[in-house]
Order: C-alpha cells, then sequence, then structure tokens
C-alpha cells in the first residue's frame, strides 16, 4: 500500500520550515528535507544556515523518527530553476518507491492535510501531477494578512514518478485538483528576507526582482486596493489583494 513520503528544502529560510512541519507531520510516512552541501543557493549565493538549530528541533518534533536531512551539490547548474529541478528530481528518488511524492516547500502550511490525504489514497490519481491551490500571503502585519484575491493560484504538489520534473514541482503528466489548500508565504516576510528570496529561488532570472521588491516594500494596509493584475510574471495571475485575520503560532524568523 502506498504511502506519502514528503520533501522538502533547506535553504536561507530555513525556519520557515518550523511552522511548516507540523501541518503535515501527522500525514507523512517519511520527510525527506534537501540541504545543499556546500550552503549555495541555485543562484550560486552563499547562505547561512544554523543545522545545530535544525536538529534541535527535529529532534522535538520527529517522536516517530520520519525525518532524515539529505545533503547535496544542487547549484551546479547556470540557472536557478535546473538548480530548482534538479534538488526536487533527486530528493524525489530518495523516496521510498511505492509512495507518494509530496513536495511542500518551508514557506507552505498545509491547511486541510488530512483531508488531503485520506483523497490522495482513495483517488489514487496514479498517471497525474496531482495540484493543490495556494492562499497567497502576500504581505503581513503582525496577524494581519494582505492574501491574493481571488485565491485560485494552483501549484502542484504531488506526483507517483520518478521521471523527473520539468519546470518547479511539475512533471508534465496532465493535472488533477486536489482538495489541499495551502497558505503560501512566498513574500509575507521581512524586507531583507524578501529580497533575499528574490535574489535566490528559481525565477530569479524571470522577471525585473528591484522593480517588484519595490511594489511590495509600498504596499500598506491603507493602500493595498489600488494594487491591481501585479504577479511579477503573468501580471493578472493576481488581480487584488484582501485583508483577513489570521492568527499563527510565533516562531523566530530572525
Amino acid at each position: 500500500m502506498s504511502g506519502l513520503s514528503v520533501v522538502s528544502l533547506l535553504a536561507y529560510d530555513y525556519r520557515y520550515a518550523f511552522r511548516s512541519i507540523p501541518s503535515y507531520y501527522g500525514i507523512a510516512d517519511e520527510i525527506i528535507f534537501g540541504l545543499d552541501s556546500a550552503r549555495l543557493s541555485w543562484m550560486r549565493n552563499p547562505f547561512e544556515l544554523d543545522l545545530r538549530e535544525i536538529e534541535t528541533f527535529i529532534a522535538k518534533i520527529d517522536h516517530d523518527k520520519k525525518i532524515r536531512i539529505v545533503e547535496g551539490d544542487f547549484h551546479s547548474a547556470d540557472h536557478p530553476m535546473v538548480n530548482d529541478v534538479m534538488e526536487r528530481g533527486f530528493l524525489a528518488k530518495m523516496c521510498v518507491e511505492e509512495n507518494w511524492v509530496v513536495q511542500i516547500d518551508a514557506d507552505e502550511i498545509l491547511l486541510n492535510a488530512v483531508e488531503f490525504r485520506e483523497w490522495l489514497l482513495k483517488t489514487q490519481p496514479l498517471e497525474c501531477n496531482v495540484r493543490g491551490r495556494w492562499i497567497g500571503v502576500f504581505k503581513q502585519f503582525g496577524n494581519q494578512m494582505l492574501v491574493i484575491d481571488p485565491p485560485g493560484e494552483q501549484v502542484h504538489v504531488a506526483t507517483m514518478s520518478r521521471a523527473g520534473y520539468i519546470s518547479g514541482r511539475d512533471t508534465g503528466q496532465p493535472g488533477v485538483m486536489s482538495p489541499l489548500e495551502i497558505l503560501h508565504f512566498s513574500s509575507a516576510r521581512s524586507p531583507d528576507e524578501f529580497r533575499q528570496k528574490l535574489q535566490n529561488w528559481g525565477h530569479a532570472k524571470d522577471f525585473d526582482t528591484d522593480a517588484f521588491f519595490k511594489l511590495w516594500e509600498n504596499v500598506t494596509l491603507e493602500n493595498y486596493h489600488e494594487i491591481k493584475d501585479f504577479h511579477p510574471i503573468y501580471g493578472p495571475a493576481w488581480h487584488s489583494l484582501k485583508a483577513i485575520t489570521l492568527n499563527l503560532p510565533e516562531i523566530a524568523l530572525t
């Protein structure tokens, strides 16, 4: 019987995983984290990471001994997206062969993990790349958050394939939508953290990161209504912003 192997990544924003892991720990049969052995990002920029801090957190939460960290060279290609795909594919091949490979990034929190596991194991869309729905948190002001509205952006999350990824988490297989909802903190960070992500993630060469940072920096709870069609690569994908209140566990993100 198949189970769930969750794959995630540790890099410059590793502390976000401390809030992400509890959201899926209960549904995972194994959890594999990738970490570049040279501590270089996909853009080949050095980053600092406190491995002892990570191991201490894992020791507290990993009661069932599900979690392991796999180090490797995940920076050798010239383009960051190639390195992104390479790392995800490498880690997928480390998973238990008969399991689903579920890719959850450190800045993502699963809102209905149990429902997702039950749906996945019952539906068994074996030849497909299963998708979830992002609730994108664009900016955070304490427990006040500006989220993408409408929250319709889909993201590939699970596959049975070990053949490899073609872009990010996309295997090129037919997509099928699951009920999974994911709170995504891609840009809901401190200014320094967000600038660091823009300079190092897989899409770092796909748009004007400086211009997008300036737009993000100027958005407030008072003027967010004015922002329209602002996705950095395909504007209409993010039509507008909505303010919500959401209380999340406090963790050190410094």
